[in-house]
């Protein structure tokens, strides 16, 4: 019985080391560098460091600046693929002043370890979004001495601006952009997240959430997988080796699990809400900030109906809801993560972003007058891409 047991023991032991090695093996293996021109660390109320990476424009500055949040499992990688599309350096040549934001437990900013960790393993959408949201809008602000700030969030970083102005109407933002940011998760077409859904009470038994690592397993065939199976990509719409590099680099390993039982919550009930809380959108109709929403058409994670579900009825504020594929136009139709490193966004998406914040520009300057822009503080790092 005993050499039973320690067989057990050995075998199971070898399958999890064989799972991390694999999942850091393939981070180390298409490691580049990104190429923020500094970057800056901001603390949060609760004490979580949080780098933000300055992007200084090529042309001359235009507007007010543009911080971009990435989503859930996520980092700056998403905003600057190497090779691969980059919002951020589209930006930049454009004049725009541009700050990659990396959440707690992302990138740059504190994370955990796998073994050993001085940060927490648990935090929650309620800390990204009463802690890091504020604290990066703030960060931006007292930096360049701008009155005002563009957010533009990929999927999660969509849902936490959103959020963000329904519980704060009065709130220093010129306009948003969400990309692939559900409103109404009773939409949701993507079986595999249903799936997990069910199992998110399973999913609190785990120190780590389990999936970024099962992520890495299947990174050789990610790209040939079935769309219910993953689900995060049109295939058509994005290059193998641009997935392969997401999968290895732009998602991080060790996150938290009570994120994942949140979002696990948002799928199985249908209800974006906290435990026990309204509504996370109830007042979004209140805030007079514009927010255009951009969709994939074959977006299974945040389909059309989901996106355009932040519209509402009698708001305050402009909304315009976007959606890429086929039917409108489009050389091919878009998926979750397309909306952002796609074959065509530079020529496709990127510049209705582009035309949206200069637009938005000129209807807030007609009332701002925007403080002349400062140095750097000491805290501010000067960076060759790290």
């Amino acid at each position: 019985m005993l050499e039973i047991l320690l067989t057990a023991l050995f075998v199971i032991t070898g399958i999890v080391l064989f799972v991390v090695l694999n999942g850091y093996l393939w981070e180390i293996l298409y490691f580049s560098r990104t190429r923020e021109d500094y970057t800056s660390y901001l603390f949060t109320s609760d004490g979580w460091r949080l780098a933000v990476h300055r992007y200084c424009p090529t042309k001359p500055r235009a507007g007010y600046p543009v911080v971009l949040c990435h989503g859930l499992d996520s980092n700056r990688f998403i905003f600057d693929l190497i090779p691969g599309p980059s919002l951020a350096r589209f930006l930049t040549e454009n004049g725009r002043d541009v700050w990659v934001a990396e959440l707690r437990g992302s990138g740059m900013s504190d994370r955990p370890g796998f073994l050993a960790t001085e940060v927490p393993r648990d935090w929650t959408f309620e800390d990204h979004l009463q802690y890091d949201v504020p604290a990066i809008i703030h960060h931006v602000l007292r930096e360049t001495g701008a009155s005002r700030i563009h957010w533009v969030g990929h999927s999660m970083g969509g849902m936490l601006i959103q959020a963000y102005l329904a519980a704060h109407s009065d709130a220093p933002i010129a306009s948003a952009v969400t990309a692939g940011a559900p409103a109404n998760f009773a939409y949701i077409r993507m079986k595999a997240v249903r799936i997990l859904a069910k199992l998110r009470n399973f999913l609190r038994l785990f120190p780590v959430a389990p999936m970024p690592f099962n992520g890495r397993l299947i990174l050789p065939i990610a790209h040939k997988l079935p769309g219910f199976l993953l689900g995060l990509f049109h295939p058509p719409n994005i290059s193998a080796s641009v997935v392969r590099k997401i999968v290895a680099v732009g998602s991080e390993l060790i996150t938290s699990t009570r994120l994942w039982t949140d979002f696990g919550r948002f799928v199985a009930t249908g209800v974006y809400a906290p435990e026990n809380g309204k509504p996370y959108l109830e007042n979004l109709g209140e805030s007079t900030v514009p927010i255009l929403l951009l969709g994939g058409s074959e977006d299974l994670m945040a389909p059309p109906e989901s996106i355009c579900a932040a519209v509402g009825t009698g708001a305050l504020g402009e909304r315009i809801c976007h959606i890429f594929g086929k039917d409108q136009g489009c050389r091919e139709d878009y998926g979750h993560i397309d909306l952002v490193v796609g074959e065509r966004v530079v020529q496709e998406v990127y510049p209705v972003i582009l035309r949206w914040l200069g637009d938005k520009d000129q209807v807030w300057e007609k009332t701002d007058v925007g403080a002349p822009e400062k140095a750097y503080s000491s805290e501010t790092l000067p960076t060759e891409g790290v």
